[in-house]
């Protein structure tokens, strides 16, 4: 046993490195709006209401995401409280499990050095690191799915039919994690796979074989659902999910190479290590099916999401998995760093370093730097936002300054060993910005609003937005269910013709919420509140009377009626 301790000594340092920067200030900063909160306020709901089949929003069916990952955050609120280390902490154990998954994979086909370098390129880079700290889905969601294709690629391997049963069983949790994107992607990469590299890799019994596994858990799930409610909610999340290909939903539109820009300046290095490798078509000795599979996996989810109209930085997180693998065995068989990609390390290394000095320059001279972004913003929300106070350190010029210098060693000297030195170093500079920056942008942002919502926790007020959608609102108030708003929704609901919230799609259901606010605002004697930003300020003050503007900051204000 000791003798494995020793042969694994660098693994375990990484995973004790890994816990030691990821759990304390894991709760230090609020939930982001929107992703993170919505995802926490249905897991708090679900406690409030012991409804733990239903996915709920406002007391209201939620029918865009499914149960498992909300599951998790429950259960974790249940041992930690609700708050934000709680709704974060499912993450910190999915990356737990994802680089201990990875390391041993690695480790078993391409050696000890590759498996170690795998991981270094993973927590060193950027989006995955600050992924692992976040309370968002694709997490939880992209260990299933690459979990699931390892037993795909174990099928080929070994020819065990039973591997495809447990990719089914994985893809089938995916499935109840996000969406039944889960399936298409794993799809087009066995697809893709197959035209590529002429191989035909399955049968009739091993379709049917992973078809028993996938429906295995969703099944169970949707079963209950259309037993308990019909095929309402089974249809409405089958809806939304393909909108989410065919429209912006919630304008998230972006150009087609939005992706790649991400990739490049988010996953900084690793991206751009292995961008050569890419596009290379290299096979490894004796293992050329599973790093085929990798590429092909990369390719697959980039071109994918590139193609789609809703583009979320988080589509193309996938991506990151087959990049450290790839990227794991480039390292360990390392040779020289070509000029293209040594280019581009430059480039996004001083644009990183840039924002770390840009930081820091606001602790030196916070005044003038937000005079003159003011006279040159027209934006009346984001002037707003830059005159919250914040109490702004220097530390982020330190970062700046450790940042190039070990890139300058990596530009100059390109080596194993200090490539890894870079790793290492922009881990603490990653650790570091989230501890130094990102609670100021968070105040800035949105902290003094959140702050005053958290005061209506334990009042009996209904809670609202007008012209922009939210979930902190009903989060960090701890939005209760009141009799009189409950209600006036079934009110509203019967004057539409309806017996059941049940009975709206989606586009109606939107179109209730909306005659719902309105119908409270004016006609009702409901204690509320109304979040607004600034441009619907003079709105809310001339239509409005009777509401008393309570607070003003971050560019929201707030205001009751008692």
């Amino acid at each position: 046993m000791i003798l494995k301790l020793r042969d694994h000594i660098a693994f375990i340092t990484i995973l004790i490195f890994y816990l030691v920067l990821f759990i304390p200030f894991l709760g230090n900063v609020h939930l982001f709006d929107w992703d993170e909160i919505n995802f926490a306020e249905a897991a708090r709901e679900m406690l409030v209401t012991g409804d733990w089949l239903n996915v709920q929003i406002n007391y209201e069916p939620f029918w865009e995401k499914p149960p498992l990952f909300i599951w998790l955050q429950a259960i974790s609120m249940k041992v930690f409280g609700i708050t934000e280390f709680a709704a974060r902490f499912p993450n910190v154990l999915a990356g737990l499990a994802s680089l201990i998954l990875l390391y041993s994979i690695v480790l078993k086909r391409y050696g000890k050095q590759a498996a170690v370098f795998t991981l270094f390129l993973y927590i060193g880079s950027i989006t995955p690191h600050f992924y692992f700290k976040s309370g968002i889905i694709d997490p939880v969601f992209n260990l299933f799915i690459f979990t699931g294709i390892l037993f795909l690629v174990k099928s080929i391997e070994t020819s065990e039919m039973s591997n495809f049963f447990w990719s089914g069983l994985f893809l089938g949790l995916a499935v109840l994690t996000k969406g039944p994107v889960a399936i298409l992607i794993t799809g087009l990469v066995g697809l893709v796979y197959q035209v590529v590299y002429g191989s035909s890799f399955y049968s009739i019994k091993s379709l049917v074989l992973l078809m028993a596994g996938l429906s295995l858990v969703p099944g169970a799930y949707f079963g209950i659902q259309i037993y308990q409610s019909g095929l309402w909610f089974l249809q409405e999340f089958v809806v939304y999910n393909i909108d989410l290909f065919r429209y912006p939903i919630a304008s998230h539109g972006q150009p087609f190479y939005y992706h790649i820009v991400v990739l490049l300046i988010g996953c900084f290095p690793l991206f751009i290590f292995v961008i050569d490798s890419m596009f290379t078509r290299k096979s490894l000795q004796n293992d050329s099916t599973f790093y085929r599979w990798m590429k092909v996996l990369f390719w697959v989810v980039l071109i994918l999401f590139s193609l789609v109209t809703t583009k979320i930085v988080h589509y193309s997180s996938l991506c990151y998995i087959p990049l450290a693998i790839v990227g794991g065995t480039w390292l360990s068989d390392f040779s020289k760093l070509k000029i293209f990609p040594k280019i581009l390390f430059g480039i996004v290394g001083l644009i990183w370093t840039f924002i770390l000095l840009a930081a820091g320059a606001f602790a030196l001279n916070e005044d003038k730097i937000i005079s003159f972004l003011k006279r040159n913003i027209n934006d009346d929300f984001v002037r707003s936002q830059l005159a919250a106070e914040v109490e702004w350190s220097i530390v982020p010029i330190f970062l700046a300054i450790l940042l190039i210098g070990s890139a300058l060693s990596v530009i100059i000297r390109p080596s194993k060993i200090s490539i890894s030195r870079f790793l290492v170093t922009n881990t603490l500079v990653i650790a570091l910005l989230m501890i130094s920056i990102i609670p100021n942008v968070e105040k800035k942002v949105q902290g003094d609003w959140i702050s005053h919502l958290k005061t209506y926790q334990g009042k009996e007020i209904a809670h609202f937005t007008l012209g922009f959608k939210s979930y902190a609102h009903k989060y960090y108030t701890h939005q209760q269910q009141i009799v009189e708003y409950d209600l006036a929704k079934k009110t509203i609901i019967n004057n539409l013709g309806y017996e059941s919230i049940y009975d709206l799609n989606q586009t109606e259901k939107s179109h209730f919420e909306t005659i719902l606010r309105n119908y409270v605002l004016r006609q009702t004697n409901i204690p509320i509140s109304v979040s607004a930003k600034i441009q619907k300020f003079d709105e809310l003050n001339t239509q409005y009377p009777d509401l008393k503007q309570v607070f003003e900051g971050n560019g929201y204000g707030v205001w009751e009626r008692k």
